[in-house]
């Protein structure tokens, strides 16, 4: 990744800092917004929480929570005792969250859950296990959580307890997603240490795996399920793109959202034509910016259209959207 600066001498219009609820006492800069347009950007009432870094090995991650209805932007880790959290994913009922990040009581990636609206520490799921645990998702009941433990494929309750182990024909398996029915897994996957990742479908019931995107010397990752016939995920040659994908082995498309001189990745549905992802394609604050993008059109807005202080000079990332 490589630093972006952009002059906004000439396009860019500076605001006057106006009344947005914070919940954070921390200083922000003046805000610039993005570019005037034409298109309004889409109206919103469910909430986005996602994650804001320096730089990837500086380790001073947060977790923001942003409401699209009462436009407050809260920075849920403020206090927590949690070095670097990140990745965070909402319960199919939007009241809680699962995340991963750096337990202070033994230096090491855990997977930790959070009550919204409460003022208790996450609690710390994999606390007892040995290494590092990693990218976890809700099940579409909520009832379970997987995640990756040291490249392996795991699934627990919501209390902590292993539930079961899977076997798949990788080296490494990391960013399981449940299907939207809950019957499989899909996650990116390494055949050995010096191949590319691709994407795999695995069936929980009976353990076979299904190769859904694969291309040669081609990185693919981050899959994000959308409904039963779709799933989001991102391929790097170069730049990151973000690709549509199918489960019943229609090709890949990529989607028009698309830059070629931009990395565009973590994208996560918000509804049946609309996505949220980060990008460094130009005009943005800092190097990854979050943006809405319509995957049939590829029109873009800055999340900064919403509340001015969303996008930072640093890197948001992990954008995970809940209507409710």
């Amino acid at each position: 990744m490589n630093n972006k600066t952009t002059s906004f001498l000439s396009f860019f219009i500076l605001v006057v800092l106006f009344s947005c609820s914070t919940s954070s006492s921390q200083n922000n800069p003046v805000p610039v917004m993005p570019p005037v347009d034409n298109t309004p950007q889409p109206v919103l009432s469910g909430k986005m929480v996602y994650h804001s870094y320096s730089c990837y090995n500086c380790n001073d991650s947060k977790i923001f929570l942003y409401n699209f209805s009462t436009n407050e932007r809260t920075i849920l880790s403020q206090n927590w005792t949690i070095t670097n959290p990140m990745n965070a994913h909402f319960s199919p009922d939007g009241t809680k969250i699962v995340f991963m990040g750096i337990s202070q009581t033994n230096n090491s990636w855990d997977v930790f859950i959070y009550t919204l609206g409460t003022n208790v520490q996450p609690i710390n799921l994999t606390q007892n296990s040995l290494g590092r645990d990693e990218d976890p998702k809700f099940s579409p009941d909520g009832s379970k959580i997987v995640f990756k433990q040291n490249g392996i494929l795991k699934e627990m309750d919501t209390t902590g307890n292993i539930l079961r182990t899977f076997t798949v024909p990788n080296t490494e398996a990391s960013m399981p997603y449940y299907t939207s029915d809950g019957n499989s897994i899909v996650y990116s996957g390494n055949e050995s240490k010096n191949a590319t990742a691709d994407i795999i479908k695995y069936s929980i019931s009976d353990g076979t795996t299904q190769l859904l995107a694969s291309m040669v010397n081609i990185n693919e990752y981050y899959p994000i399920v959308i409904d039963a016939n779709t799933f989001l995920f991102s391929r790097s040659s170069g730049t990151d793109q973000v690709y549509l994908g199918y489960f019943n082995g229609t090709a890949s498309i990529k989607l028009p959202i698309n830059e070629s001189d931009a990395d565009f990745s973590d994208a996560y549905p918000v509804d049946s034509h609309t996505v949220l992802l980060s990008s460094t394609k130009t005009g943005g604050r800092g190097e990854y910016d979050l943006y809405l993008a319509d995957k049939t059109t590829g029109k873009k807005w800055s999340l900064n259209l919403y509340n001015p202080y969303i996008n930072s000079a640093n890197n948001e990332l992990g954008g995970c959207y809940s209507p409710l």
